[in-house]
């Protein structure tokens, strides 16, 4: 089968099926042991982990592997962010996975870059579990309120794109790939707005931007839940 479009019924399907499991996680991660919690978190680590492997295979395996297979899009650091998390938490990890992991993976689950890929295939389902996984992880902390940020740590996100955006910006130059969404945007996502609206050269300043509102809005709500409580 071919593949599907941005909110056909297929991609609704999968909407569905995650929003239902991720309250099922929620509810169930609350009434865990801490021990629990952690086992949970971990095994999220690894299946995450489990499953980039599983592609590498399958792309090597099938003669699919390119410049494009490395896990270097923000969901790919996202196996590692979580990692470091689920084992050694802090400020750092917690903010990351709230300022970038979450939304990006929210965002490809709504706008997916996979559209191509044939429906009911590997890479199909794989892109959708695995981003599924990472919305999963963070939510579940964020209800449980163990996933502790705070505005004045976004600068820790800021950093880690400082320190990630340069070197695949010229990993893309140099091999003609797109990771992160750097050279272009997807099309029929919001970042194709930004790319008509501001054209080529100001793609990446407008994209830096709409990060910083959505980092306002993202800090926002929760401080103003805080001071009423």
């Amino acid at each position: 089968m071919d593949g599907f479009s941005i909110f056909d019924s297929i991609h609704i399907a999968w909407l569905i099926s995650i929003s239902l499991v991720l309250i099922i996680s929620i509810y169930y991660f609350r009434y865990l042991s801490f021990k629990q919690q952690q086992l949970f978190q971990r095994s999220v680590f690894w299946l995450l982990l489990f499953l980039e492997i599983a592609k590498q295979i399958y792309l090597i395996g099938t003669a699919q592997y390119s410049y494009w297979s490395p896990p270097l899009h923000l969901c790919g650091f996202g196996i590692f962010i979580i990692g470091w998390h689920a084992y050694f938490p802090n400020r750092t990890t917690a903010t990351i996975l709230y300022a970038l992991t979450l939304p990006g993976a929210a965002i490809a689950l709504l706008f997916p870059g996979w559209t191509m890929d044939p429906v009911g295939g590997f890479l199909h389902i794989h892109s959708f579990v695995f981003h599924a996984l990472l919305v999963v992880y963070v939510f579940v902390l964020i209800f449980a309120k163990q996933l502790h940020t705070a505005f004045r740590d976004v600068w820790r996100a800021a950093l880690f794109l400082a320190i990630t955006v340069p070197p695949i910006y010229m990993y893309n130059a140099r091999f003609q790939t797109n990771f992160m969404f750097l050279n272009k945007p997807v099309r029929g996502t919001p970042l194709q707005w930004l790319y008509d609206a501001f054209g080529a050269s100001g793609y990446l300043v407008s994209l830096a931007v709409v990060i910083f509102l959505l980092w306002i809005m993202l800090y926002l709500f929760p401080a103003i839940r805080k001071r009423r409580e």
